[in-house]
């Protein structure tokens, strides 16, 4: 009597505790490959993937343990951050400071302190699509230097909180000192894309320009994909950054952002450079197309239900 009692009192503890769980339990998602302590730091299940990536490449020695890495992966259709990662830590801006360069030029030509001469146009080909030195320094210098330039984005545009230019490029191209983010590039073409920035029409002509990408050329992402990017490169830093606009199963364009960024800034040390300039490059510009891979099967599927294409 007394057993079946209390077989039975148990019984209704835990019935009457499962009916209360739902209510009271948290709904966190799970990731794949994520320790349960770190899943509330992630923001999808694509950010879960980068991480994991980006691990593995440590535990493989293809990344060194001085490398830091920021990523930010934004669907601007949906309006969805899907990857952020580290994306405040200020780094080494390289060429991606030519977004900035652009950006104050455009500003003065809007409030018509310069004119957008044949001669200025050629230079921003230059600067944008062959990522020209030369040119980027002829702006600097026709706005009044780096002071100058760097005074006009935080005047106008204070969001830019990691980015700054303190310098010119020098003539080897070996550029360490102008500084930006992942939050401050994917801002850069979230504005651009909504044209909340200055002759915006005309900047995105030139991102559209035919130039080197780590996150494009030499992957899977369909030829049809249209990409307005900038990239950024010295023995130091390997990143890339823009908008990529697919077409879902519907044919309707869907632009998205991705940032991605690579950082060792021992290697601005020349005697921590053992490896080639191209070796140490390459292996990581190869990283941030596999990654900007992922994205898009990750938005192309998840969000617009479409079955991956591979390029042919």
């Amino acid at each position: 009597m007394f057993r079946g009692t209390a077989k039975l009192f148990i019984f209704l503890i835990c019935f009457s505790t499962a009916l209360w769980l739902p209510l009271y339990s948290s709904s966190a998602s799970t990731y794949r490959n994520i320790p349960s302590k770190y899943q509330s730091t992630i923001d999808s299940q694509l950010e879960a993937d980068f991480e994991y990536y980006i691990k593995t490449q440590r535990r493989r020695k293809r990344l060194a343990a001085s490398d830091r890495t920021s990523f930010v992966v934004y669907d601007i259709s949906k309006n969805k951050k899907l990857v952020s990662i580290n994306e405040d830590r200020q780094m080494m801006a390289a060429s991606t400071i030519k977004n900035f360069v652009m950006l104050a030029y455009f500003h003065e030509v809007k409030h018509g302190r310069q004119r957008h001469t044949d001669n200025n146009k050629g230079n921003l080909r230059a600067m944008i699509r062959y990522s020209s030195n030369s040119s980027t320094n002829y702006f600097i210098n026709l706005l009044g230097g780096p002071a100058r330039v760097n005074r006009i984005l935080k005047a106008n545009y204070p969001y830019f909180k990691q980015t700054k230019i303190v310098e010119k490029i020098p003539y080897t191209g070996r550029t360490y000192r102008n500084m930006t983010s992942a939050r401050d590039l994917s801002t850069f073409f979230l504005q651009l894309w909504q044209d909340r920035l200055p002759h915006s029409e005309k900047m995105k002509w030139y991102f559209k320009l035919k130039n080197g990408d780590y996150i494009f050329k030499q992957t899977y992402i369909p030829a049809s994909v249209e990409v307005y990017n900038k990239t950024g490169t010295v023995y130091g830093l390997v990143g890339d950054g823009g908008v990529l606009v697919l077409r879902d199963p519907q044919g309707r364009s869907r632009p998205y952002i991705f940032i991605g960024m690579m950082e060792d800034r021992t290697k601005t040390n020349h005697r921590n450079r053992w490896e080639s300039f191209y070796n140490w490059k390459n292996r990581r510009a190869n990283m941030i197309r596999r990654l900007s891979e992922k994205a898009y099967k990750y938005i192309y599927e998840n969000h617009y239900g479409g079955r991956l294409a591979r390029r042919k």
